[in-house]
């Protein structure tokens, strides 16, 4: 028995090199339909996981307090809880204490105070 390249009329060489040539434009049609990704720049619309080395070190080092703040305490539950966890006071027992405390627990957390230092202000006003 011959060849099969024989029976086709194709060189073993040219079907090597159509082959690799579908194989190319097979890799290059699936690149195509890729998603493409954001290029590494330092802008809001990119997390600052994908920003360069440097730009990133700057912002991390350039972040206030009240950055570090908003970033931990999103919202008012979230620093209640923390402040109630803080207090050491029995959570219902720590409720009925803040319950006409609400307004100065509110001006707190909107002046970005830390739950550490809350605690010592609501000790203050006889919360135990």
């Amino acid at each position: 028995m011959g060849k099969k390249s024989a029976h086709t009329g194709i060189s073993p060489k040219d079907r090597s090199i159509n082959l690799m040539d579908k194989f190319i434009s097979r890799n290059n049609n699936k690149q195509k339909s890729q998603p493409i990704l954001p290029a590494r720049r330092k802008d809001p619309s990119i997390p600052v996981d994908m920003w360069p080395l440097q730009d990133q070190i700057e912002y991390w080092n350039n972040r206030t307090d009240a950055d570090r703040f908003d970033e931990e305490y999103a919202s008012y539950s979230t620093w209640h809880s923390v402040v109630k966890a803080k207090s050491g006071v029995y959570p219902r027992t720590f409720d009925e204490f803040t319950v006409n405390l609400r307004d100065d627990m509110k001006l707190m957390w909107e002046n970005k105070t830390m739950p550490k230092q809350a605690v010592y202000e609501l000790r203050k006003k006889g919360v135990y």
